[in-house]
């Protein structure tokens, strides 16, 4: 007989508590589950905490306050409670004198997890609203690879995830037209900082949409009824609560070009991870500086050393909203990177941030004695994304951001990560308590070109136009969400751009795909077979068919969003599929196996539209094309499990593959400056 005593000696302090386990017990026995007894001190609370079992509680003695998520019931000896996986739980015992104590049990269960992340991860979406920005491209240049391969490809992937279904989504995103290196890049091309901004506008909205990008919503500043009121209005009752402060400071001079410097118009090492870095805020670690205490700093336009001089600023002050974003961070969804700078930044302790700067370019300050001002483009971009909404629905800003049913997810570059996490959320805890903080950040890494950072400067690019010109654009939304900078720095290399299209999608979509519409009309004259009898084989098939389905709705979501993984699925889709078509050849022309043999085209017929469906986020113009080819006429849906081509239906052998080669496309290329 196996007895095991609860002994006191023998207790360990987990989750804040003291435990000791009882399940998998060594040299005994391994059941598919764990178990341990807590003890909870008087007044003492378990540490909250999630996993990815299931769990119940049995609570043996004592009485205490079970809190799930956001529920709370006060519980007692002989109740027993149950924890789906991934909710946030704690006990905290309500007794000033005795202990709580209880005994949990957790086990793991795939098909419990796939029900509490819902159907195809896209569960509940009737009633979804969602708002999906991109932050705003400054109009200094046109679109290269390096800037597709991040917010842009993505916000328009997750909105057409969103839509495919059912999701009521709008994508936003808009010029950013009053940034700094917009006058900087006006002088350098010998127009207007008004005429530079236009030009690159329609630049870039005609390459995002040769690049099949397209956004519910393309702001321009100056033409929008909303941006520039809501801007000035933000800022004035700002300083009208008095949550400005006013500060003097020296701030950087060129005494040679007559000029302040700030932003675009300044450059030296950052002062906190010493890489090369413009005013205002390093690319590389993503966090701001005040220009003057930039290293080694150089003015832009003369590369002389600047000094300083004393300046009147208004400044946001950061500080007073620490505990509010630290509560904010410990909810919203955002990477491990993103994490990482907000500790760092609130582990120095956040600084004031300056929202006027001395220019003549920009939206004028709305408060007396700063009439030579402009208000700092980064503020601008937080009351942005509040008048772009108001232009988006036609009901105002506040039936999004002020709406508890509403979601908001922004798609931005890590360079951009302190405005959107840290300045942007502060900004509008100050305007409004009432308005709702981003649900998820999605971020990307830099995108680099043979090694190196795109630079414009050096001609070191491949623009957006430029390969759309000569290559589809869904091969290019393909190897971007392929290839893209997700949790780190990725690199375009044009070999592997060109061996990785030829190898998965000429000669692996493309050699799956038309060799199984080939047969279905050589076997079936082109009609689509109901399913007959069924071998393990096809149980497998089917299995794992399904089990990518619901990876691919995971790689969609906003919480674990990843173009990457999704092309991969795709990939595997293709192979696995083929594998399977060919091993179900051997079939073919068995009398006694052709109820067999028409439940494997059936299924093949399934993984192919099962890829239309999987592929039409990123490769909208191919799932198109092949959802015709297997008969419908209906728009392409996302299915939560997947469901047969209706047998009788009538698919189509394409006349032309679906993609074609592209080695030597781009041999002869030049790099193209502006």
């Amino acid at each position: 007989m196996h007895i095991r005593k609860l002994e006191p000696a023998h207790f360990a302090r987990e989750y804040d508590i003291l435990t000791q386990r009882q399940y998998p017990w060594a040299d005994v026995v391994k059941p598919p589950f764990g178990s341990l007894v807590g003890v909870i001190e008087p007044g003492n609370t378990s540490k909250p905490h999630n996993h990815h079992e299931g769990e119940t509680f049995f609570i043996v003695s004592g009485r205490g306050l079970m809190k799930v998520d956001e529920e709370t019931a006060e519980v007692e000896a002989g109740d027993l409670i149950y924890m789906p996986p991934f909710t946030t739980h704690s006990l905290t015992n309500l007794s000033e004198t005795d202990n709580l104590t209880f005994l949990t049990v957790w086990w793991e269960d795939m098909k419990l997890l796939t029900g509490s992340e819902g159907e195809a991860g896209a569960a509940d979406a009737a009633g979804r609203r969602v708002l999906v920005t991109a932050t705003p491209p400054t109009p200094n240049g046109d679109l290269h690879l390096g800037h597709l391969s991040g917010p842009y490809t993505g916000a328009d992937i997750y909105n057409r995830f969103l839509k495919m279904n059912g999701v009521q989504s709008g994508y936003l995103s808009g010029a950013d037209d009053h940034q700094s290196y917009v006058p900087l890049k006006a002088g350098r091309i010998g127009l207007t900082p008004r005429e530079t901004a236009d030009k690159f506008a329609v630049a870039i909205t005609e390459t995002l949409a040769m690049a099949n990008i397209h956004p519910d919503l393309f702001v321009r500043p100056e033409t929008s009824e909303h941006h520039i009121p809501m801007i000035k209005e933000f800022l004035a009752k700002l300083h009208k609560e008095g949550k400005l402060i006013e500060r003097e400071i020296d701030a950087l001079y060129c005494d040679t070009c007559d000029k302040y410097l700030y932003e675009a118009h300044v450059s030296g090492n950052c002062p906190h991870c010493r890489a090369g870095s413009d005013g205002n805020a390093c690319e590389q670690c993503g966090r701001p500086n005040t220009c003057a205490d930039l290293l080694d700093a150089s003015c832009k336009h003369c590369r002389q050393t600047p000094g300083t001089r004393k300046f009147k600023q208004l400044f946001f002050p950061l500080s007073q909203y620490e505990d509010k974003l630290k509560a904010f961070w410990a909810n919203v969804s955002m990477g491990p990177h993103m994490h990482a700078l907000c500790e760092k930044m609130l582990a120095d302790g956040l600084p004031d941030i300056p929202i006027t700067h001395l220019s003549d370019w920009g939206i004028e300050v709305p408060v007396e004695g700063y009439e030579e001002h402009r208000i700092y483009v980064w503020f601008e971009m937080a009351p942005g994304y509040l008048a772009a909404t108001s232009e988006l629905t036609g009901q105002g800003w506040e039936s999004v951001w002020k709406n508890q049913d509403a979601e908001i997810v922004q798609f931005f570059g890590f360079d951009n990560g302190y405005f959107h996490a840290v300045l942007f959320p502060a900004l509008f805890m100050a305007y409004d308590e009432e308005i709702r903080l981003p649900d998820a950040f999605v971020t990307n890494e830099f995108f680099r070109l043979e090694g190196l950072k795109f630079s414009t400067s050096r001609g070191h690019a491949i623009w957006g136009r430029e390969m759309l010109a000569q290559v589809s654009s869904d091969i290019v939304r393909f190897y971007l969400s392929y290839n893209r900078p997700e949790t780190e720095q990725t690199n375009f290399e044009m070999k592997h751009f060109e061996d990785t299209v030829e190898q998965e999608l000429v000669k692996g979509w493309n050699g799956w795909l038309q060799g199984l519409l080939a047969k279905t009309e050589a076997e079936y004259g082109g009609i689509v077979p109901d399913a007959g009898a069924w071998s393990s084989e096809h149980r497998r098939f089917f299995q794992s068919v399904d089990r990518l389905v619901q990876d691919a709705a995971a790689a969609y979501e906003a919480k674990t969003f990843s173009p990457q993984q999704a092309t991969r699925l795709l990939c595997e889709l293709a192979r696995t599929a083929d594998r399977f078509g060919k091993a179900e050849a051997h079939l073919q022309g068995i009398p006694s196996r052709k109820d067999e043999r028409r439940t494997g085209i059936a299924l093949e017929l399934l993984a192919a539209k099962t890829m239309a469906m999987i592929a039409a986020p990123i490769l909208p113009e191919f799932a198109h094309r092949l959802w015709r080819d297997l008969g419908f006429t209906t728009d392409l849906r996302w299915e939560g499990t997947p469901t047969f081509v209706p047998g009788g239906q009538k698919v189509t052998a394409p006349a032309s593959a679906y993609f074609t080669s592209v080695i030597g496309a781009l041999r002869e290329r030049e790099a193209v400056t502006n």
